[in-house]
């Protein structure tokens, strides 16, 4: 199972921003939790859209992956 390591930072605006270290993934959302949650459905629609326009995407998309959140 790859385990993906992300920064999550709170900017001053209250936002939150979650990035991941070596993936080309990040979000951003009003919580932690959201930010969270909406990096996960980014990465989900950037796998089917790949799938449905034919073009290559990382293959540990294809299988059970963790998310290792740390905060900065």
């Amino acid at each position: 199972m790859k385990i993906i390591k992300a920064i999550i930072e709170r900017a001053k605006d209250g936002f939150y921003g979650v990035y991941c270290i070596n993936e080309m993934f990040s979000s951003s959302g009003n919580t932690a939790d959201e930010a969270k949650t909406n990096m996960l459905e980014q990465i989900e629609f950037y796998k089917q859209t790949a799938i449905e326009e034919k073009f290559s995407y990382p293959e540990f998309l294809n299988e059970p992956f963790e998310m290792i959140y740390k905060s900065e």
